[in-house]
């Protein structure tokens, strides 16, 4: 609320949608208070969790993770839906000044007639829309920012998990201890070549090395990855759609 970095933002729009994020973050707080005699017994539980694996024990950080910043993924899709709403209408208002409504149906931009009256509207509208934007904008953005943080951490445990599960611990083992276990081939050294006296050689193993054992005996992964490449998740960004990032490989994209 205010003018941060010294950015002017429509006083009244700014009052309302600071007092509804405030009014939110007080019921957060309480929820917090409420929650405070069960958060000694959950951390014991989760101390528990560490018996049953790493991979457990990451998991259940990374849901711990998603419950204790619900209230920054609530107030993203409060700025996203606001967002996008008001880029919707602009963009709608922009086609019926050029005489274009989207047709539903077809699934394209058709030609269209207006009147004096739907184009004096809309000019009432797309004015006002325009000079409330940067104050949506400016919360969206900072809720975006947050969530993405968010969503990083939570993407890196997933891959750490995803790495875990897949790494081939028990060869690696084997070729650390015993090294012989794991052969790449055989090589011979020539220990004694007189005339007239058997060829004595020696054989040795050539253990496998640490790479290919990772490449041999690596286990197939969930395959958890982003969801969007760059060029789309900036679009969605831009035009305040959800964004929902991490999935599993096969799944249909929405």
């Amino acid at each position: 609320m205010g003018a941060p970095a010294g950015l002017k933002m429509n006083r009244a729009l700014d009052q309302v949608l600071g007092r509804f994020f405030l009014y939110h973050i007080h019921l957060w707080i309480s929820y917090i208070h409420l929650m405070s005699p069960f958060i000694e017994r959950i951390l014991w539980h989760m101390g528990l969790s560490a018996c049953l694996g790493l991979t457990v024990s990451l998991s259940i950080l990374s849901d711990i993770i998603a419950l204790l910043t619900f209230h920054i993924y609530c107030f993203y899709v409060y700025g996203a839906r606001l967002y996008c709403l008001k880029i919707c209408g602009l963009s709608s208002l922009w086609r019926l000044f050029r005489g274009k409504k989207w047709n539903v149906l077809r699934q394209r931009v058709d030609s269209c007639s207006y009147d004096l009256d739907q184009l004096f509207i809309g000019t009432l509208l797309f004015t006002i829309l325009v000079f409330l934007l940067p104050t949506t904008a400016l919360y969206y953005l900072v809720f975006t920012l947050l969530r993405l943080l968010v969503v990083t951490v939570q993407g890196l445990i997933h891959l750490l998990v995803d790495l875990t599960n897949s790494l081939p611990l028990y060869a690696l083992g084997l070729r650390l201890c015993r090294p012989y276990r794991l052969s790449a081939g055989v090589k011979f050294q020539v220990l004694e070549h007189e005339a007239g006296r058997p060829l004595r050689l020696l054989m040795q193993i050539n253990p496998l090395p640490y790479n290919r054992v990772v490449h041999t005996y690596r286990l197939p992964s969930c395959g958890c990855h982003p969801k969007h490449s760059w060029g789309s998740l900036c679009r969605k960004l831009f035009f305040g759609e959800l964004i929902y990032p991490w999935r599993q490989r096969g799944e249909k994209q929405d």
